[in-house]
């Protein structure tokens, strides 16, 4: 395991990034779900969203007569592949091999749908860190940016997507707590 480009990238990541905590704990998640995740699976789930904490130099399309829609692939698309460039500039400039970069960029490319194995448990990591850290910050948006259905849509997504029975089952009480918050919010 090459720990200090890890460390390089975890340290880049809390560094530029508000929400990094839903990516330090995406890596922990896919350690948890499969122990022999290697480096280029561990670096593409500490940095899977970092394109986020570049709001200049792009913008994300918006699908025409759609609200918050989460499953949206042109959005899905441009937010992985975006995210795939900012590291891989990134990894370069740490002298990364080439392999390695290709390797990452194809996770974080998948990472909302998954596709292979190490996709997968990257996508299923997603949606537990997702759970775990980002539920009080989409619901405090209600009813500025998102309104209360738009955010059960959301955590329903987040839960659904998940594909494993294991991360199904440690991902249960994390949705369910979710929603009881969620609930609690007045229409």
């Amino acid at each position: 395991m090459n720990k200090s480009l890890v460390n390089k990238v975890q340290k880049w990541v809390e560094e530029i990034y508000s929400n990094a905590g839903h990516l330090v704990r995406t890596g922990y998640w896919v350690k948890r779900l499969y122990p022999e995740a290697d480096d280029a699976l561990i670096i593409a789930a500490i940095s899977h969203d970092i394109e986020r904490a570049y709001k200049k130099g792009g913008k994300p399309p918006s699908p025409e007569g759609k609200g918050a829609k989460w499953d949206d692939p042109v959005y899905d698309k441009w937010h992985s592949e975006r995210s795939a460039g900012f590291v891989s500039e990134f990894l370069r400039k740490e002298g990364a091999a080439e392999s390695m970069i290709k390797e990452i960029s194809k996770l974080i490319s998948h990472h909302e749908h998954g596709g292979w194995r190490e996709a997968d448990f990257l996508r299923d990591a997603d949606s537990l860190s997702f759970l775990e850290i980002n539920v009080d910050m989409f619901i405090s948006r209600i009813p500025d940016q998102l309104t209360k259905d738009e955010v059960r849509e959301k955590f329903d997504y987040m839960f659904n997507r998940i594909g494993s029975e294991k991360a199904k089952k440690i991902a249960k009480p994390l949705y369910k707590k979710a929603i009881e918050k969620l609930n609690k919010i007045k229409d």
